[in-house]
């Protein structure tokens, strides 16, 4: 994890703000403000209890295997850090993912639930199918063009969602959760997205920082840095954003950060959320993803 500070320097910005404020985070591999729009739009909740019933049923029983079957995942597949590198290693894991595209039921069994956040959710939704992914992130943008003109890497925040979504996506599952703080609301996203081929995220977020790399975007009220953050095996950027609320200027933090599963893409993003809350999030994702790996190994 890379220099991370927290969420907020001062109050959240106003609702009135926040569509301008919240698309500074729409490349992040997650559109906050799509998804806040969607929220209330029953064609992209569509055949959302099915997934939502999978997730709530197994709950209770899902938390307590996670966190005892992930242990005996990471013993079996990381026994140390040096041999979670190794090929012998690489290669056990790639032949634990899965060929064929996963049900939404089986994607629901992987993502996190409301009962293994580190926190209360006072708000959660639930989005299956492609409504979601085809309309709100397969969209290339120009929100950072838009805000802080022609360059390398606006253009590379702007395509970021298209090229994680892929021109053929198969469907998915969209976990969306709220929590209320006193001077702000914590969003966070987990998601799995079938795709057509296998995907290579960690390489679109390598050309994302690439162009990024040392070049804060700049606008006449609003900057954006652009920085890496990875934990365990996820890998993705945090936007370290200034933006002027109308009176004063308030830090927020955004997060993206995906890992690959055979043609499936798992994604994990938030904003307004403190740096350890994240992270921690990330790594529970990364253990539920492990001891679902290793529930169904060959």
């Amino acid at each position: 994890m890379t220099g991370m500070r927290s969420a907020a320097r001062g109050a959240a910005p106003p609702k009135a703000r926040a569509p301008g404020f919240t698309a500074l985070i729409a490349a992040a591999a997650l559109s906050v403000t799509g998804c806040a729009q969607g929220a209330g739009d029953p064609s992209l909740a569509s055949d959302s209890a099915s997934a939502a019933d999978v997730a709530d049923s197994s709950d209770g029983a899902e938390s307590g295997a996670s966190s005892a079957e992930s242990g005996a995942a990471s013993s079996e597949s990381e026994p140390d850090s040096g041999a979670s590198s190794s090929p012998a290693a690489e290669d056990a894991e790639s032949e634990s993912e899965p060929e064929e595209l996963l049900e939404e039921q089986e994607i629901a069994e992987i993502l996190l639930t409301e009962s293994e956040l580190p926190f209360t959710p006072d708000r959660h939704s639930t989005f299956t199918g492609l409504d979601f992914f085809q309309e709100q992130l397969a969209v290339e943008e120009d929100i950072y063009a838009e805000n802080f003109g022609d360059g390398a890497c606006a253009a590379a925040m702007d395509r970021v969602n298209a090229e994680l979504v892929g021109e053929s996506p198969q469907g998915g599952v969209v976990q969306e959760y709220e929590h209320q703080l006193e001077d702000r609301t914590e969003s966070l996203y987990v998601w799995m997205l079938g795709l057509e081929e296998p995907q290579d995220s960690a390489a679109v977020w390598d050309q994302v920082l690439d162009a990024c790399a040392g070049t804060p975007l700049r606008g006449e009220t609003d900057s954006v840095q652009v920085k890496p953050f990875e934990a365990q095996e996820f890998e993705g950027i945090e936007l370290d954003m200034d933006v002027h609320n109308g009176e004063d200027m308030v830090e927020v933090l955004g997060y993206s950060a995906s890992v690959d599963y055979g043609r499936h893409l798992l994604m994990v993003s938030a904003a307004n959320m403190e740096a350890e809350t994240f992270s921690t999030i990330v790594e529970l994702q990364a253990e539920k993803l492990a001891a679902y790996r290793y529930e169904n190994a060959d």
